[in-house]
């Protein structure tokens, strides 16, 4: 099952709501990515079952870094919020 595409062209590059829409993006893929590497096992086709894992490897390491700068942003936020309590 596919989630239905999302509109996007509100949200503003470099917010934590665009950063949450791409890592999103970059875990369908994984999903299938990861798909297709099942099927390419059960038809035995190494090369395709190879090239699916290795997509479906770089999408969760996009995805991981993605939620990485999001965690970064959100830790930036705090910070710049306590210092103007101060």
């Amino acid at each position: 099952m596919n989630a239905p595409l999302r509109n996007t062209n509100h949200i503003a590059h470099g917010s934590p709501e665009m950063l949450r829409e791409c890592a999103a993006e970059c875990l369908n893929m994984v999903s299938f990515y990861t798909g297709m590497a099942v099927d390419y096992a059960a038809a035995t086709d190494d090369v395709g079952l190879n090239y699916a894992t290795r997509q479906a490897v770089a999408a969760m390491r996009q995805a991981v870094s993605i939620l990485a700068m999001l965690r970064a942003m959100k830790e930036n936020g705090s910070q710049n919020r306590e210092e103007v309590q101060s």
